[in-house]
């Protein structure tokens, strides 16, 4: 696991969130103006994941290792389902889903780190 691409990858995520929540207050949410920060999150995802599982492989023990392939598993899926879920609306409560999905993911991504780094 590699600690600037997940800070980044938690950074990117309030930093898009808080950009849907001004969104939602404005009224000017477009899925094609957020669609390349939600494509770059989920590369870095991938990228992240990875890498995770190649440590793994390699020999990284986590206390648990249940949780952690969970939440390795939830930061793949959840920013797919809420843009797939979002995508053929293009108005607030799309724009405010998306940014407590980002939040999510956020805290979702700092947990991978904590439980990485507690079998250290």
């Amino acid at each position: 696991m590699i600690d600037p691409l997940a800070f980044g990858t938690t950074l990117a995520c309030l930093a898009t969130a808080f950009t849907l929540v001004v969104a939602v207050f404005t009224g000017r949410y477009r899925l094609r103006g957020f669609a390349p920060m939600f494509v770059l999150i989920q590369l870095a995802l991938v990228v992240q994941a990875v890498l995770d599982v190649v440590g793994l492989i390699g020999g990284h023990q986590t206390p648990e290792p249940t949780t952690h392939l969970a939440y390795l598993a939830t930061s793949l899926v959840l920013l797919p389902v809420a843009v797939g879920t979002t995508s053929r609306q293009e108005d607030r409560w799309s724009a405010g889903v998306l940014a407590v999905a980002l939040l999510a993911l956020a805290v979702v991504v700092v947990r991978l780190i904590t439980t990485w780094r507690a079998a250290g």
